[in-house]
């Protein structure tokens, strides 16, 4: 317990050394074009979620530099909390976050697919799993415009989307490595098609 408060006072000290050098009424730097509206977020510094805003109040946990979140609204100027939803519901200092960043793999979508291509963007925000199923281990949350690659298989028509049939959904396997370097590895699937609920559209969107 003693160390944790420790860590917790060392974290706050850090945060507060940061958060001197913004102006008071600073926005969200580094903002990519057509982000204003995404709800996603990433830490810049390692920083608490405050269960009320307020850095006096308890903190839920302490997240990692870069560690991405889910906003629950999209803040204004001046604001300086925000409630998130994920990965905990709560609130962070809004000058600690920056924009998520599209994949660096940056490549133009098509209408059409590019035969033989494992190249795919996110079209709406999806969860990906380690295994092809609802109860499979969470590894991380994808949101549009994320560039990814899927892994292909040799079938009777070429190469074809490894992809997988479970609880009313077409789930298609990721390539983790590839999609995100350094940053996670394997494999991880993502449901694509809602068989019930949207069965023509699709969480994939080609790129060419």
């Amino acid at each position: 317990m003693k160390f944790q408060k420790l860590l917790y006072i060392f974290t706050l000290v850090k945060i507060a050394t940061f958060a001197l050098s913004i102006p008071v009424f600073a926005q969200i730097t580094q903002i990519p074009s057509n982000s204003s509206q995404s709800s996603c977020r990433a830490t810049k510094v390692a920083t608490p979620i405050f269960k009320e805003p307020s850095t006096s109040s308890n903190a839920v946990r302490i997240l990692p530099a870069q560690t991405k979140i889910s906003l629950a609204f999209i803040p204004t100027s001046g604001d300086r909390f925000v409630r998130i939803k994920s990965p905990n519901s709560g609130f962070i200092q809004t000058a600690v976050l920056k924009y998520c960043q599209t994949n660096k793999n940056t490549q133009t979508l098509r209408n059409k697919p590019t035969i033989g291509s494992e190249c795919r963007q996110i079209v709406q925000t999806e969860t990906i799993r380690r295994q092809p199923s609802t109860k499979g281990e969470f590894i991380t949350t994808l949101y549009p415009n994320t560039i990814v690659f899927v892994n292909l298989v040799t079938g009777n028509r070429g190469n074809v989307v490894k992809s997988f049939k479970s609880e009313n959904y077409i789930w298609v396997e990721i390539d983790l490595s590839r999609s995100f370097p350094g940053e996670l590895s394997g494999n991880g699937w993502i449901a694509n098609t809602d068989l019930v609920n949207t069965p023509r559209l699709s969480s994939l969107a080609y790129c060419s």
